[in-house]
């Protein structure tokens, strides 16, 4: 399958996919770090079946695996676990650039150049409907 490019429509209507996947996948991401500080023991892991980490700890990299490849399998591309950060490639003017959401916003407000990031965060009223 060929690389998707999104209209303004087409990112705004997974809004209500994204939002909710994105929530779970925060929530895993900081359950993850919680599991992660701990550091067990060498007894610990032998109880385990010579596992380094808690079964539980396994169980949520795989579901978090499984989400991000859910989210990625529509074509947008997770920026930022924590803010809930996702960009569509569209084309504009002849030139890839990224549409820009972030977890919370209602809709898709805002682009950027490819190079540039969040930081380069353009208003949609500075660019035509692509």
């Amino acid at each position: 399958m060929g690389r998707r490019f999104f209209t303004v429509r087409e990112a705004n209507e997974l809004i209500p996919f994204l939002s909710s996947r994105l929530r779970e996948l925060r929530m895993l991401h900081q359950n993850l770090r919680v599991w992660g500080a701990l550091n067990p023991t060498s007894d610990e892991i032998a109880l385990a079946g010579g596992m380094p980490a808690p079964r539980r700890y396994v169980d949520l990299l795989v579901t978090l695996q499984g989400l991000v490849e859910e989210i990625c399998s529509e074509g947008c591309q997770i920026k930022d676990f924590e803010s809930g950060l996702i960009d569509f490639p569209t084309i504009w003017e002849g030139r890839e650039v990224f549409l820009c959401w972030k977890l919370g916003e209602p809709e898709v407000g805002h682009w950027h150049e490819i190079e540039a990031g969040f930081a380069g965060r353009q208003s949609l009223e500075c660019e035509p409907e692509a």
